[in-house]
């Protein structure tokens, strides 16, 4: 860091952070990226899908082939756990993929990489502590945990602009005010397996194709033992990533731990058979953020911008993060290019990075669902829904010579026992509703 001064701060090695220095450094900017890990991607624990589309905004003559990917995704959809039984409901298509699997720790050092091609300086196991600001208070910097070359003092970084992309732990945007400290109803708790299986098993056990197709299923249901939340089952190259995840609300009132529902999902009758002579190589947890567009930060202030989960940038309901926050990273690229382009980095100039998020598919889907939440927290009995179905679908797959009229008044039977058919269109009444934003 022998220059210290810089055009733009890119705080966090992430999709989003490098998105965004990359979109800078393009319009001649000279941007550093500082990442506390020892490399970008050290401390992500995502092993789930990622999309091309938002790549592809990024990176328009990207070759897809070059993409350090696990798997295509070819198969997803989701499956509906009941104590011992299993109903899939999957999708696939003849298509080209539109999203594949993928680890961070390959994947983040590979966008790093093409950072550094476009100019931008990296520096690792570097952590800001501080924000330097003018007398305007505007954000003119930032103090880092590195001492300075021949002192005890730490080092800062000047910049006009900011961008943080410190992930959904937003501590620096909370010392800036732009967020609050999150409470447990804000966050999803995942955990996660990394699963080694007998070579070959991937292919043979999931139906897969060819060593290049994947499969990527949400489990509900019994996964999370009816409780707000969901499984999730990724295979990749040559493991498979099988999780929970839960309101950390939920658990806390349940005062359950999360590797217990975890355990409770590798044992289920129907999972153990795709797991034999599995062995655990990798385990971890991480925080989601779900804070509702209702709720999320303010993602611009005085010579700051906040990109990904800083920015509480998740779509829960169709399972996009990692192509939100390499999004938001480009438009906030854009507007600080727009911003030293006009020599104004004020928060009214910066607050065009709102709009524009207002004017994409973020926030627009975000808005959709900005009621699902209450509904999910509030209505616990919609996840016995998939325990209701497979009742249903075991009375009408089981031929036992009964008539069809009886086999179909049993089934009328157990929705009156569970939920009753008035209850069942109140429900999907609310949901529906709780999905129109």
């Amino acid at each position: 860091m022998s220059t210290l001064k810089y055009d733009a701060i890119v705080i966090g090695g992430g999709p989003g952070g490098i998105a965004a220095a990359i979109t800078l450094a393009r319009k001649k900017m000279r941007v550093i990226l500082l990442e506390r890990g020892r490399f970008c991607g050290a401390k992500n624990l995502f092993g789930g899908v990622a999309y091309t589309k938002s790549l592809l905004n990024l990176f328009p003559d990207l070759e897809l082939k070059d993409i350090p990917k696990e798997r295509w995704v070819t198969e997803e959809g989701f499956w509906l756990l009941a104590e011992e039984d299993i109903i899939k409901i999957t999708y696939g298509s003849a298509q080209a993929p539109r999203g594949f699997t993928a680890f961070r720790a390959k994947f983040d050092p590979w966008l790093a990489a093409k950072a550094e091609e476009e100019g931008v300086l990296v520096i690792a196991k570097t952590t800001v502590v501080d924000f330097l600001h003018n007398k305007k208070g505007q954000v003119q910097g930032v103090v880092t945990d590195r001492p300075e070359e021949n002192s005890s003092q730490p080092e800062k970084v000047f910049a006009p602009l900011v961008i943080i992309a410190e992930g959904v732990n937003n501590l620096l945007a909370q010392k800036l005010g732009l967020a609050r400290d999150f409470e447990p109803e804000d966050v999803v708790l995942a955990v996660k397996e990394v699963l080694s299986l007998p070579k070959g098993s991937l292919e043979s056990r999931f139906g897969l194709l060819s060593a290049e197709d994947g499969l990527a299923v949400e489990i509900l249901g019994e996964a999370t033992c009816g409780l707000p939340g969901n499984g999730f089952l990724y295979t990749n190259s040559k493991t498979l990533s099988l999780g929970v995840g839960v309101f950390l609300k939920v658990l806390q009132t349940q005062n359950l731990k999360p590797y217990e529902l975890l355990a409770n999902l590798k044992n289920h009758p129907r999972l153990k058979k795709y797991l034999q002579g599995e062995t655990t190589l990798e385990y971890g947890a991480h925080l989601i953020p779900e804070w509702s567009v209702d709720n999320m930060p303010q993602v611009y202030g005085p010579g700051v911008l906040l990109v990904g989960d800083s920015a509480g940038l998740v779509n829960p309901f169709s399972r996009e993060g990692t192509n939100l926050a390499i999004y938001s990273g480009l438009l906030a690229g854009e507007v600080g290019a727009l911003a030293r382009e006009k020599d104004n980095y004020s928060e009214e100039f910066l607050a065009l990075y709102r709009e524009k998020l207002e004017e994409s598919f973020i926030l627009k889907d975000l808005r959709k669902i900005r009621k699902l939440k209450k509904l999910l927290l509030t209505q616990e009995h919609l996840f016995h829904y998939p325990y209701l179905l497979n009742q249903m679908a075991s009375i009408y797959f089981h031929a036992d010579h009964k008539e069809k009229e009886e086999v179909f008044r049993e089934i009328k039977d157990v929705i009156k026992k569970n939920r009753g058919v008035l209850g069942v269109v109140k429900d999907l009444s609310k949901l529906f509703w709780a999905l129109r934003g």
